[in-house]
């Protein structure tokens, strides 16, 4: 991300010192196109080194998806240095073992986060730290512990959690009432039974002072707050 702000904040920069207004268009242009971009490369960060150990995350199942099962897959082997991180794969021969006790990572979602141990798989080098994303959209994974005699201060972004509905063709509405909606309702309906009680009381008052046609005014309306309510009850009742 503070690659994003800074490659922002230079175009930016560019387009304000910029005297021609043609230049200052092209220039604003070019900040709404390579944003997105760099926004996804930013979080699209799944593989770094730590001194001289090469650190890469996964998902174990595929596609991700809120609510499924899943697995976070740590691979750690001996760095490359000839090499950038991301320009290697992950080589089991050169795995590094035994970090069941002494690394563990932790994922955190806005401002929930659960540490979780890494298990060794049989494949030298990969662990796996089962979970259930319960969440949709990005996440931060920190790195916690050491491998043999080096600290590890690192953090990664695993790729994106999908929303269930990603999955679901055609796409299914959903008939059941939300929780939110049923409050709506009540509270709607109580407000109409409020303003019932007042004309009721009206009522009373035009009937003490013997005004005959208003007094039939508010039967009408009285007649139809009812029909209004009964409406409102019968669509809640077909929602549920």
């Amino acid at each position: 991300m503070i690659l994003v702000i800074v490659e922002n904040c230079t175009i930016l920069i560019f387009i304000l010192l910029s005297k021609s207004q043609n230049m200052k268009i092209v220039l604003l242009l070019a900040v709404l196109i390579i944003s997105p971009v760099l926004a996804s490369n930013a979080f699209a960060h799944q593989v770094d080194a730590v001194g001289d150990y090469r650190i890469q995350i996964d998902w174990k199942n595929w596609p991700v998806v809120a609510g499924e099962a899943n697995a976070i897959i740590v691979y750690v082997s001996e760095m490359d240095k000839s090499l950038e991180p991301v320009d290697q794969e992950f080589v089991s021969e050169k795995g590094i073992e035994g970090l069941k006790k002494t690394l563990k990572i932790k994922l955190i979602v806005d401002d929930a986060n659960i540490t979780l141990p890494l298990a060794p798989t049989d494949v030298t080098g990969m662990y796996e730290a089962p979970i259930t994303p319960t969440f949709s959209g990005w996440s931060q994974l920190n790195f916690i512990g050491t491998i043999n005699d080096t600290t590890i201060n690192l953090t990664l972004h695993p790729k994106k959690v999908e929303d269930p509905s990603f999955l679901q063709f055609p796409s299914v509405e959903s008939d059941q009432v939300e929780i939110d909606d049923f409050n709506r309702e009540i509270d709607d309906l109580r407000g109409d039974i409020r303003e019932l009680q007042e004309t009721v009381n009206e009522l009373k008052e035009f009937e003490e002072e013997k005004d005959v046609w208003s007094g039939y005014m508010i039967i009408a309306a009285i007649a139809l707050s009812f029909a209004g309510i009964a409406i409102g009850i019968a669509s809640f009742a077909k929602k549920k």
